[in-house]
């Protein structure tokens, strides 16, 4: 059970523990390997594709790597979000598939096949590749790994290792760039709107869902609580910047400025919003200061029916929850006491910066969590003036900025997003995952004196030979430090730190910690995060009257599921028509905002195939 009384649906999986398995042994490689990568790449995708055609499951189930095998597939074949493990598996999943699709012309993309070696026990050649299907008429992409494999006589054989395919277009439906430059048709004047997808929340995922959308020539609304687009920005604490380069969170079809920083700051995200609906003609479809007051479905029909607070009426064929997670509903650990505390005492949604907090006559803060939004208030706090000490409440994985390198997710730097972002969100994350992981691994192993000074002062810290990025990003979408320089306000004591210790009660003063001691302060700010990490905790308040029938079959939003597929968001559900979950951070939204919108158009044009379940 989740901690709202909802049954976890699907069941979330702990992606180290639980998906990633250690890596093939490649000792050593044929001499010719670099030389022949092409041949070798093409002789197995001719192979996969005869395989596929004779319907011929031994043949398949022979061309995968023995000891283990992925095929990672995002709605080109199982028209679905799928992670197929184990050579037979996914032998039996492309018997069917294969031929239901029609697959057929495998090409290879000039330049693609190459050697890669990863370290001294394991190397590979990988290449990407093309493909259409007959049914439906698309075009899609691909990329797969292949390894040696020594037979028992030492006979070699190249084997898959990961397979990894994703829908590009319909081919009778494509995208059409030049759409977005075209005016939207305002909405004006009726009691009743009719749309085809109305999509709640026009923040950042909510806007690139629509320009996707208006690209694919489908007619939809927006409506935002929010009284200027870029409010969900512009409305946060004054000093909030994001923590990944700006080459990682770039906005597809419209980039961030050259004269942008490099970490984007608060302002910079709010205008890029702004910029973003202005220039592709987003406005006039978004209302401002809407929320939704009562939500049904109509099964007849297939179709919703919104009553907004406007007192118009929204109906429409789909309907996409694009609020955000982690953003609306502050949590704050509920502790004893607390009508005692005579002090200010906010989370960091309430948080504006710490000069104001000076001029209300504060002069000593808390910071209550150890995480990026904690080490912004606390940096901002010092700065104003103010007394400020940290209240860590269990080890934080620190992972230093710098280790954006071109090993990694530095690739960003080097590609444009949309070709990083096939590799990266293509991948089986029981692979990618973990290749990421060993990357920072070495890396922290290279500097293992680090976070010495920051131990030294009482922080509890975890590097990259401990702790896993995805594994933080999966499970909790955050809870991490990507170190950009605030660890240096613990290691010289500006900044106080008192580690390994929980609030237990208020006192007129401060805060009782579970060692016993007091702390004082005239000031609390809970940097605790948010608790609708599983959105159905808040989507009876979103869609108001009727909310409740929603919140009952949706399945639980955000962690991985056994087969490593992120759990409730940019696919089909599987208890609710036409209803879809659009979230995560700015990486997500580029990536899932094209695969969510091609799902609609095949709706809405007949030519979605059912899911593949099996």
């Amino acid at each position: 059970m989740s901690t709202h009384g909802h049954v976890e649906f699907p069941h979330k999986v702990d992606l180290v523990e639980d998906l990633y398995r250690p890596f093939p042994i490649i000792s050593r490689l044929p001499t010719d390997a670099s030389d022949k990568a092409s041949d070798l790449i093409e002789n197995i995708l001719v192979k996969l594709g005869c395989a596929m055609e004779k319907c011929d499951v031994s043949e398949l189930s022979s061309l995968f790597f023995t000891d283990q095998a992925y095929w990672r597939d995002t709605l080109a074949l199982t028209y679905h979000l799928r992670t197929f493990k184990n050579r037979d598996a996914i032998a039996s999943a492309l018997l069917e598939l294969g031929p239901k699709r029609e697959v057929c012309s495998i090409q290879i993309l000039p330049d693609s096949p190459a050697l890669i070696c990863a370290g001294p026990t394991l190397s590979w050649i990988e290449s990407m590749f093309t493909f259409n299907t007959r049914s439906p008429r698309a075009t899609c992409q691909g990329k797969v790994v292949i390894l040696p494999e020594y037979s028992g006589e030492n006979v070699l054989k190249w084997k898959i290792w990961t397979l990894a395919t994703w829908l590009v277009h319909f081919d009778d439906f494509p995208e059409d760039d030049s759409r977005l430059k075209l005016p939207s048709n305002p909405l004006r004047g009726s009691h009743i709107l009719r749309t085809e997808v109305l999509i709640i929340g026009a923040g950042n995922s909510g806007l690139i869902l629509a320009a996707r959308l208006k690209t694919l020539a489908i007619d939809y609304i927006l409506i935002d609580k929010n009284r200027n687009i870029g409010d969900n920005w512009a409305l946060r604490y004054d000093n909030l910047r994001f923590h990944v380069p700006k080459s990682f969170v770039e906005t597809p079809y419209i980039r961030y400025p050259d004269e942008a920083p490099n970490l984007l700051h608060r302002d910079d995200l709010a205008e890029q919003m702004r910029r973003f609906a202005k220039e592709l003609n987003l406005e006039d479809r978004v209302l401002l200061e809407t929320t939704a007051e009562s939500t049904s479905y109509d099964s007849s029909n297939q179709t919703w029916s919104l009553k907004l607070s406007s007192g118009k009426v929204i109906v429409c064929k789909h309907l996409v929850l694009a609020t955000g997670i982690l953003s609306s509903a502050p949590h704050v650990p509920a502790i004893e006491s607390k009508g005692n505390y005579h002090g200010v005492d906010i989370h960091s949604i309430g948080f504006q910066n710490g000069a104001l907090l000076k001029e209300q006559g504060v002069k000593s803060v808390i910071v209550v969590g150890s995480a990026n939004t904690a080490f912004d208030v606390v940096e901002d706090c010092y700065n104003a003036g103010l007394h400020t000490t940290m209240i860590q409440r269990s080890p934080t994985y620190v992972i230093p900025i710098t280790y954006w390198r071109p090993e990694g997710l530095g690739m960003y730097d080097r590609l444009p997003a949309e070709v990083a972002d096939s590799l990266i969100f293509s991948a089986p994350v029981a692979v990618g995952g973990q290749m990421l992981g060993l990357v920072h691994a070495k890396f922290a192993t290279q500097e293992p004196d680090r976070y010495s000074g920051l131990a030294k002062a009482g922080f509890l810290v975890t590097d990259s030979t401990q702790s896993d990025l995805m594994a933080h990003l999966f499970d909790r979408l955050g809870g991490h430090y990507v170190d950009t320089g605030g660890t240096e306000f613990i290691t010289s004591k500006k900044v106080g730190i008192r580690s390994g210790v929980t609030p237990l009660s208020y006192t007129t003063t401060g805060l009782q910690l579970s060692d016993g001691s007091a702390l004082d302060s005239d000031a609390i700010i809970w940097c605790t995060g948010f608790r609708d990490l599983d959105v159905r905790t808040v989507v009876a308040c979103i869609l108001g009257e009727g909310g409740e029938a929603v919140e009952a079959k949706m399945e639980t939003t955000w962690g991985l599921d056994c087969e490593g597929e992120t759990r409730g968001m940019f696919k089909r559900q599987s208890k609710l028509r036409n209803f879809w979950v659009m979230g995560g951070g700015a990486a997500h939204h580029r990536w899932y905002s094209k695969a969510l919108a091609l799902q609609i158009k095949g709706a809405l044009e007949g030519v979605l195939p059912e899911a593949y379940l099996l």
